[in-house]
């Protein structure tokens, strides 16, 4: 009887604590260890995690480090702090979760390994500077109010041993907001009339004419999947044909991917259903 009651309250400190979290990357998780780990047990739980309310500069130049999708566990984080992943390793796709409302100046600058980057719906501000290295796919929630001058800068991949250029027109933005947002008129400087910047359907004049967006060599209207011209169920047909194997260009999948997060699934049909029935 004894046993099992210490079996009990075992099981019931570990459901208050949190389970841990599983990393993706060891060097991630050895500076989430080092700085976060309260109780000492070398790991990081999901409640640990969730009580961070500051990266502070932790991450700053760290090249020790890679992927980071576990930030999504840091529900307490307010914002990603100026210059928080400076020239750091980061790499891959990063996501921002909602509870971010602001990234800071500076905040994933000369991230040289960095090439997606998803803002979740609660982002509002983007700051300074706040994003350079080969990013290929910005998707920018529709909760976006403000971004400073040259926030992206998707051509320069902040190595030190001197300036590397990624293609032209290789960045693509998702903007989700029907309505621009009132950004600064140099938001996307950088982007040098080359990008393509991918809107809701029937919103390209509106982005077009709007301040600071400006800047794309190409405006793209999500969910026009067959190219011409409407939005009907002949799109909803032929994205389901691409989700279940059709081939199609990269360009196609771009338009297919109507709720920017670079996979074509059934979100995207849903999202898609919705623009139809003008929701």
């Amino acid at each position: 009887m004894r046993t099992l009651l210490v079996l009990i309250v075992l099981a019931l400190s570990l459901q208050l604590r949190g389970a841990d979290i599983t990393f993706v990357d060891a060097g991630v998780k050895a500076v989430c260890v080092a700085n976060w780990d309260s109780n000492g047990d070398g790991e990081l739980s999901e409640e640990e995690a969730a009580a961070v309310t500051t990266l502070g500069s932790v991450f700053r130049e760290r090249t020790d480090i890679g992927e980071f999708p576990e930030l999504r566990y840091f529900t307490s984080l307010p914002a990603i702090n100026d210059s928080a992943f400076y020239k750091s390793s980061i790499k891959g796709e990063l996501r921002v979760p909602g509870n971010v409302n602001t990234i800071g100046d500076y905040a994933f600058d000369g991230c040289s390994l960095l090439t997606n980057v998803v803002l979740e719906e609660g982002v509002d501000t983007i700051g300074w500077h706040s994003f350079s290295g080969p990013i290929k796919t910005l998707s920018l929630p529709a909760s976006l109010r403000f971004m400073y001058s040259m926030a992206v800068n998707p051509y320069v991949n902040g190595e030190p041993s001197g300036t590397i250029f990624i293609p032209e027109g290789d960045l693509y933005v998702y903007a989700k907001s029907k309505t621009p947002a009132p950004i600064n008129e140099y938001a996307f400087y950088y982007v040098f009339y080359a990008g393509h910047l991918v809107v809701p359907y029937g919103c390209k004049e509106a982005y077009k004419a709007a301040k600071g967006w400006s800047y794309f060599g190409e405006y793209i209207e999500m969910g026009d999947v067959n190219g011409d011209g409407r939005l009907d169920i002949a799109d909803v047909t032929l994205l389901i044909a691409f989700i279940q194997g059709r081939e199609h260009t990269e360009t196609e999948a771009r338009i297919a991917d109507v709720n920017g997060d670079g996979v074509l699934d059934g979100k995207d049909v849903e999202l898609l259903c919705q623009y139809l029935l003008g929701s």
